[in-house]
């Protein structure tokens, strides 16, 4: 595990840093959002590198202290002459340190990998309505190694997204992704379909430092007597520009939840703390 995680994430960043010298004539709409925005848009054409370590001082139904570092790229890639729209792809792997039960003792191991493919949607023009958003699918693979952290189900559906941003420094956004098993790699596997939904409000303050709400994410186990979260986030963070090219990200967040039915262990207060790297000028 030690040795599998760096190796993807510099491969990631040797690949971003490949894309410096290419100027793409669809990377409409970017110039003047501050990256601090665009940074949490997910309709937004920015590649980065996301590190974020997701602690859990406080959980329901246990006395351990959960934890997750999640590694998430999003490259932004270009039209091309048989795919006329541009692509968002994201990928998330994560480590996941999760309760073994009520007591304090954990477990760590490999998440189930995500992958959303965002398309962005060019109509309405964006410069007039200050409007974006975007379709595409979204995927969850069992690459979990242990049953109590991933979910041993293939699962598929549709994801949406928006953005707005005509009130100045104020972008209001939203990510909707929807999942379904089809196919199951243990015999104890249960069948799952879910739906979250992620809001996401920043605000521009100034000095490349701002405001947040953006990490929480309400999840609605659609299947009988399964359950649902309603969590809720705010935090601030700082964008560090270092050149045209590259900017690095800093930012903190807690999370509390608000509401919850049918769920046995849930975070009850969670802290986020983030690194980004964020390359202004690479698409692929």
């Amino acid at each position: 595990m030690a040795l599998r995680l760096p190796t993807i994430g510099l491969l990631i960043v040797m690949l971003l840093l490949s894309c410096f010298a290419q100027r793409s004539a669809f990377a409409i709409f970017t110039n003047n959002e501050p990256l601090g925005e665009k940074e949490y848009d997910p309709t937004a054409s920015l590649s980065q590198l996301q590190f974020t370590d997701i602690y859990t001082p406080a959980q329901y139904g246990t006395n351990a202290q959960p934890n997750t570092l999640r590694i998430r790229p999003i490259l932004d890639i270009r039209p091309f002459w048989f795919l006329p729209l541009e692509q968002l792809v994201r990928p998330t792997f994560r480590v996941v340190t999760a309760p073994e039960g009520k007591g304090a003792s954990t477990t760590s191991g490999y998440g189930d990998m995500q992958l959303l493919d965002l398309f962005r949607i060019p109509w309405p023009n964006a410069e007039v309505s200050a409007f974006r958003w975007g379709l595409g699918p979204y995927l969850i693979f069992p690459t979990a190694n242990n049953d109590r952290i991933g979910q041993r189900a293939w699962q598929a559906g549709p994801a949406a997204a928006f953005s707005y941003f005509g009130i100045p420094d104020l972008n209001v956004a939203g990510l909707i992704q929807q999942a379904t098993s089809f196919a199951y790699t243990s015999p104890r596997a249960k069948p799952v379909t879910s739906l979250t939904f992620q809001p996401i409000v920043t605000y521009q303050i100034g000095y490349g430092w701002y405001l947040k709400s953006s990490d929480a994410t309400w999840t609605f186990n659609l299947r009988h007597n399964t359950s649902t979260t309603i969590p809720i986030s705010a935090g601030f963070g700082k964008v560090w520009s270092l050149s045209p090219d590259l900017a690095i990200d800093t930012s903190s967040s807690g999370e509390w939840t608000l509401y919850r039915q049918f769920s046995g262990q849930t975070q009850q207060f969670t802290v986020n703390f983030q690194v980004t790297l964020l390359f202004p000028r690479a698409q692929l």
